[in-house]
């Protein structure tokens, strides 16, 4: 089980090993979460997307990150984008939960974070699957990202957010300033589980008309200001309480943006207060 409700902000990345120039010459691929984890505080595992990671894995993860350090784990794009298969989802909802041991035996655990595409709409059968995979889960922290606007649309907002409220789970908080102009879910303002707090900042894009594939590219390649640093940073702390432990991934993809990023929200946070080192 992880601890949270610490009152902590945790900020890194997803991902930690594509990150070009980030990594001294030399820094061997083994040796490059250690190094990571020198800098930032928390990981979020997006290889287990694709694939189920061995236990064995996790524990030697676990071994090369210091004793705060967190990881946070995407839950698989069965569990994620094809729940309509019952038998599929709830074996690895199952796999996923009991794959993880390690980290929750580290104290290194803080929680899934299950993405549900944009294929993926909200219907009766749907929220009843959200129940499922709070079932499944135990009570390990889960972060809902929802892809379908629909979701937190008109009255389906209104349900969808109390049904996150009744199970536990937390709405992931997107950085998507042009949200409804790009066809994606509005960002939920408000937190649905006071004792965690899941924001996903992937770069944004000023561009009109475009294709998702083009839209992709450019929030890749975006670097974040200093003000818009400042103005996340304000939204977490706004956000942040004595109960609530907050967790700040960056995945603007491309080069070194996201750890230049995640390490700039970390010491802004500092400075409103928050304790993210």
């Amino acid at each position: 089980m992880s601890d949270a409700g610490t009152g902590r902000v945790w900020v890194g990345t997803a991902n930690w090993s594509d990150h070009t120039r980030f990594y001294p010459r030399g820094t061997k691929a083994s040796e490059r979460l250690a190094y990571y984890a020198t800098r930032l505080q928390v990981v979020e595992v997006n290889a287990s997307f694709y694939r189920r990671i061995d236990p064995g894995v996790y524990a030697q993860w676990a071994q090369q990150t210091p004793e705060a350090f967190k990881f946070l784990v995407k839950a698989h794009r069965a569990v994620a984008n094809r729940p309509r298969d019952p038998q599929l989802a709830a074996e690895y909802i199952k796999g996923q939960y009991e794959d993880v041991q390690p980290l929750r035996e580290a104290g290194k655990y803080g929680g899934f974070l299950v993405q549900l595409g944009a294929n993926i709409r909200p219907r009766l059968e749907m929220y009843d699957y959200l129940s499922r995979l709070r079932e499944g889960l135990g009570e390990d922290p889960v972060a809902i990202e929802f892809r379908h606007p629909a979701w937190l649309q008109g009255e389906a907002r209104v349900q969808t957010l109390k049904r996150l409220r009744a199970l536990g789970m937390a709405a992931a908080f997107a950085d998507e300033p042009r949200a409804v102009a790009a066809g994606l879910p509005e960002p939920v303002d408000e937190l649905t589980m006071p004792s965690l707090a899941y924001y996903r900042f992937m770069g944004r894009d000023q561009a009109g008309d475009v294709s998702a594939r083009e839209r992709r590219a450019l929030r890749a390649d975006h670097v974040y200001t200093d003000a818009e640093i400042g103005e996340l940073a304000d939204l977490v702390a706004a956000r942040h309480g004595p109960e609530t432990a907050s967790y700040v991934i960056f995945y603007n993809k491309k080069g070194p943006n996201r750890v230049e990023a995640a390490m700039r929200m970390a010491a802004e946070l500092e400075r409103r207060g928050c304790s993210a080192r």
